[in-house]
């Protein structure tokens, strides 16, 4: 077909905008998904949902406004992750070559380096060639370039090199994230720490540690493994802990945590600041100011989030460098020191509690991978459901550290003197550099920037995230809802199990008032309420029909910005958690965007800075610690490690893993593909758990001296010992009956399946049609539509102190799972309860008070 037979712009896309007008809409929408699924890719250091919560809510006021989004995505995203925006893209020929002229205008790319959006857009067929032809008088060939610059050339590099990482098999990658995100900063205080025992002996030491955290880790990964939650994205260890724990042990949790990474960045705030103060002179308290004006820099910059490739990249080049300066140590080894031993009882030595006290603390702060295992199961969960991998993986990882440990001891401890290496502040790089050489020096200088400068910036994003759980201010943002097609949900802090639940729905225009529906989940019944206002209203004109309300922090203000009969921008203002559910509309026009940009950019800026300086603060509080201690002389990167390693890591490292992994055995919804027969035992789970507590015993009674020091261990280890009866009390340990309704996709095949303990159960079923009734007899129904099934009946056989967890989901992809729209019915003994699973995430957690129980599903038109 000739250029002249063909009209360059067609009647329909005179009537919905020129091409390139569109294509900018399209290529808009293009970079606003890529954009999130870059965010959700990276590595979340926190312990809730929070953060990524409040991400999410910016992706979407950002979207919903027309504004760019908070993160922007480079050629190399969009390229790599073209599979999954390729829905957004139109079939008209004409669009998808206007799409490509507005990618050129705005990114560079070679035609090799772009076999995803070529073949997403269409770009290698002929009616997309001759569309560009014809909308703009050139070749389509004519958007890529020659040649890269160097710059560019970097880009495409490493994004190649990271999706080879990312790409390996699960065994592999779960091994090779476990070095990365659990090598510790602490391996460089273990051999100051045992310098008074000796290499050898601390060898046999580190094994036997090593080997209890190997099982505590393949604990952590079993009960994630078990966990639906975690298979299908939820993938935060304190909704974890919180799901099989109860709210008590997700409380203990964020103490044991918050303790354990206060006290890390203490230690690097004094490791980093001692060793760069021994190379180049400047004072330490000097360093120590200039890095926290970097990490202060860092986190306003919001630059916290690290992808998988990064921490693969720099744990690399870590473990690296310290195979190459043991290498270096092994050179000078010296007999005498390779063999020197100072056990207490031997030879007559007496018992010297500061000696235990060290290695000890030290040996169990070489191990805090265990909060980690999450971020590592988001990974390879979606590839290896049967969390076989992960287990293996975390295993592996564990035992390849503890080799490294090792080796480390003794070529350091064989190396330097006991006597040289006693007497140190910071770390074993100084004694270890006059010993072997100056290139110690920079070597250890590169190591000690990137291992404590990495585990700074980890535990200042863990200290800002768990700051900003406990600030009352949340963002206020500004979304434009559709008619009828999407629900804001909003809940107050606390117990997901007693809380309300609060939807909001946009039902339109009514005599000029927006109309809205609010759906309100509580105390097992679901009430339905129609406001309809001009600009403001106020849940408090709600308290005198729902007095119940005012028992939680329900504050909630909405303001309408504008409003048609399609859709309402709305801002809601609540000190409540916010999330989204459904379809958003975005509106273009400048007007709107400048609008935002003038009148209201300069308040939220200035809310959200005064929510930054409080999230700092304990940054702030750790840095003015570090430099009182400097002041006093009292700085010691070994002492704070072994302090944190008994605190934190008897808890995080030893006691949790093992509650959670017989609360799983009861609770979770899945059954993993591995279990290790050592961790049925009873006697490991008492014996491990009677360990760590006697650890901080020990240390609270007989070998810290310091008041403060001892009064804080017994403190936590009264406080675990009571957190675990109080559990048990409240159903911690009490086995499960999961209900769960999955579609794999909308409209696809679903699924439901009933299970106690990951163990299929068999329970009677009634699924009701439109042409009549099918019984089953069964723990697994596949339902070959959802959207033909009217409702679901189910007579599950219970018993009395059992739990019955309710979920319904959609799986949209691997990694991710959406809420499906459906009310549920339960009766249990004399108390009936109603639930619209959307307003509570798809989940509903209820205690069982008789032998049986009734449950229905129906759903909504």
């Amino acid at each position: 077909m000739s250029f002249d037979d063909d009209e360059l712009i067609s009647r329909e896309e005179v009537l919905a905008g020129l091409p390139a007008k569109r294509a900018k809409t399209v290529l808009f929408l293009l970079e606003s998904r890529t954009a999130q699924i870059v965010a959700r890719s990276r590595m979340e250091f926190s312990l809730t949902e929070q953060a990524a919560s409040e991400r999410d809510l910016a992706f979407l006021e950002a979207f919903a406004l027309g504004n760019a989004p908070p993160l922007h995505p480079t050629i190399q995203h969009l390229e790599r992750y073209a599979e999954q925006w390729t829905t957004l893209v139109p079939e008209n020929p004409r669009l998808k070559a206007a799409i490509a002229h507005a990618l050129s205008q705005k990114y560079t790319f070679m035609y090799q380096s772009v076999p995803n959006i070529r073949a997403t857009l269409g770009l290698d067929q002929k009616a997309v060639q001759m569309a560009y032809l014809r909308l703009y008088r050139k070749q389509l060939l004519t958007i890529f370039a020659s040649k890269l610059s160097l710059i560019e050339q970097w880009r495409w590099m490493t994004a190649a090199i990271a999706q080879r990482l990312e790409s390996l098999p699960p065994f592999w990658l779960a091994s090779i994230l476990t070095v990365a995100l659990g090598l510790p900063q602490a391996f460089l205080a273990l051999p100051i720490a045992v310098a008074d025992v000796g290499p050898l002996a601390t060898i046999a030491f580190v094994v036997i540690i090593g080997i209890i955290n190997i099982l505590t880790m393949a604990c952590m990964a079993e009960a994630i493994g078990r966990s639906g939650d975690f298979r299908y994205g939820n993938a935060f260890i304190k909704q974890l802990v919180f799901n099989y724990l109860g709210n008590t042990g997700s409380f203990i949790l964020s103490i044991a945590v918050g303790i354990r990474v206060f006290l890390i960045a203490l230690a690097c705030y004094i490791g980093l600041s001692v060793t760069m103060a021994n190379f180049t002179q400047i004072p330490a308290a000097l360093w120590a100011m200039l890095l926290f004006c970097a990490g202060l820099y860092l986190v306003s910059q919001k630059s916290l989030n690290f992808t998988v490739a990064l921490m693969v990249l720099l744990a690399g080049i870590n473990v690296s460098l310290l195979l190459i300066l043991s290498l270096l140590a092994l050179r000078h080894i010296q007999l005498e020191n390779l063999l020197y031993i100072n056990l207490p009882f031997l030879g007559g030595q007496p018992f010297d509690p500061w000696m235990l006290q060290r290695i000890l603390g030290v040996s169990l702060m070489l191990y805090f991978g265990h909060v980690y295992v999450g971020e590592c199961a988001k990974l390879i969960l979606p590839r290896d459901p049967s969390a076989v991998s992960l287990i293996w993986g975390s295993v592996a990882g564990t035992a390849f550290l503890t080799i490294l440990f090792c080796i480390w001891v003794l070529a350091v401890n064989g190396a330097v003197s006991p006597e040289l290496l006693g007497g140190q502040s910071g770390t074993a790089l100084e004694p270890l550099a006059l010993e072997v050489g100056a290139i110690v020096t920079v070597l250890g200088a590169v190591l000690v920037t990137l291992l404590l400068g990495m585990a700074w910036l980890r535990s200042s994003s863990l200290l800002v995230n768990l700051a900003r759980e406990w600030l009352p201010a949340r963002p206020q943002p500004i979304l434009r809802l559709p008619r009828q097609q999407g629900m804001l949900i909003l809940h107050p802090s606390g117990d997901p199990n007693r809380i309300p639940y609060i939807g909001l729905t946009y039902l339109g225009l009514e005599e000029a008032k927006s109309k809205f529906r609010l759906d309100i989940q509580l105390s097992g019944n679901v009430h339905h309420v129609e406001i309809a206002f001009a600009q403001h209203w106020d849940i408090k004109e709600l308290l005198h029909q729902f007095p119940d309300l005012d028992k939680w922090d329900t504050r909630l203000t909405l303001e309408v910005k504008s409003a048609n009969h399609d859709s309402a921008c709305v801002q809601a203002i609540s000190p409540m958690l916010l999330v989204y559910e459904g379809g958003l509309k975005a509106d273009f026009s400048n007007a709107t965007s400048e609008h935002q940009s003038q009148t209201q950019r300069f308040w939220k800026t200035l809310l959200n800075q005064r929510r930054f300086f409080l999230s700092i603060s304990p940054l702030l509080l750790v840095f003015l610690l570090t430099e009182w201690l400097f002041l006093a002389g009292e700085q010691s990167f070994t002492s704070i490690l072994a302090f944190a390693g008994v605190l934190g890591n008897s808890l995080v490292g030893g006691i949790f893993p093992v509650l959670l992994l017989v609360s799983s055995r009861r609770k979770g919804e899945l059954l993993p593909g591995v279990v290790f027969k050592i961790l049925n035992h009873p006697f490991f789970s008492v014996g491990v758990y009677s360990l760590f507590l006697g650890i901080l015993l020990v240390h609270g009674l007989f070998i810290w001296e310091n008041s403060v020091a001892r009064i804080s261990a017994l403190s936590i280890a009264v406080l675990s010992l009571g957190a675990t009866l109080v559990m048990k009390y409240y159903g911690a340990f009490t086995s499960r009956l999961v209900v769960e309704l999955r579609e794999q996709h909308q409209g696809g095949r679903s699924v439901f399946t009933i299970t106690a303990g990951g163990q299929p159960k068999i329970a009677e079923v009634l699924l009701g049609y439109a042409e009549g009734e099918q019984h089953y007899q069964a723990a697994t129904v596949e339902i070959p539509s959802l959207s033909s099934l009217q409702y679901a009946t189910f007579r599950l056989p219970t018993k009395r102190k059992q739990e019955l967890r309710v979920w319904a989901h959609r799986s949209n992809s691997k990694i991710d799972s959406k809420s499906l729209p459906a009310f549920v019915e339960v009766e249990s003994g004399n108390k009936n309860m109603h639930f619209d699973l959307m307003l509570s995430g798809g989940r509903v957690l209820l205690p069982l008070i008789s032998d049986g129980c009734w449950l229905k599903f129906t759903f909504p038109e």
